[in-house]
């Protein structure tokens, strides 16, 4: 079996993306996601629809095709929607420092529910994203989770809940963003 060098592997990963795939890299591994839904869209549009006034006001970007960087690998997600300070610190082209990003957010499709839930938390706490939001309409109630304050140093295999602090609320009920943000989330608007 031969092995790809990383640098062939950021370049596949590109042209993936570049191609229209959903292309991140974990364990360096190139991993292809499924197509966003029309549903996990729909959610994605009216969370940046409760957050823009916000972004807008401090002149952060919502970012929904740039990816984080997960260390120690070169590794790299795309979350579903990001938001971050216009000057985030870059680790290239692709991709920002985790630490960079104010919030990341994940909405959950049968597809990709696993990943979202087993996977993606620890790789975005390793990385120091400080808030990650999972809204998860695959659920029954349809749920939205809120974890922040991000363990430090946290190993690749570790057992330990990546997020020192976790909120969840069901559909319908109000979900409060901390600091930067300092707002309630209408949660039964995602679900719409």
């Amino acid at each position: 079996m031969a092995f790809m060098k990383q640098d062939d592997i950021q370049r596949l990963c590109q042209e993936l993306n570049d191609a229209g795939y959903t292309a991140e890299i974990t364990y360096g591994r190139v991993v292809v996601s499924p197509k966003v839904s029309r549903e996990q869209s729909n959610i994605t549009f009216r969370l940046m629809n409760q957050l823009f006034d916000k972004v807008r006001e401090n002149r952060w970007v919502i970012h929904s095709n740039w990816g984080v960087h997960i260390p120690p690998y070169p590794d790299m997600r795309l979350p579903d929607l990001m938001i971050a300070p216009q000057d985030a610190e870059q680790y290239d082209d692709m991709h920002i420092f985790g630490d960079g990003a104010l919030l990341v957010a994940e909405v959950c499709s049968k597809g990709t529910r696993s990943i979202d839930w087993d996977e993606k938390p620890l790789e975005y706490a390793r990385a120091g994203v400080p808030l990650l939001l999972i809204v998860d309409p695959v659920t029954d109630p349809a749920t939205v989770t809120l974890m922040h304050e991000p363990r430090k140093d946290l190993a690749v295999d570790d057992l330990r809940e990546p997020y020192q602090r976790v909120s969840v609320v069901n559909a319908g009920e109000t979900l409060r963003l901390p600091a930067p943000f300092d707002i309630d989330l209408n949660t039964g608007t995602l679900f719409a």
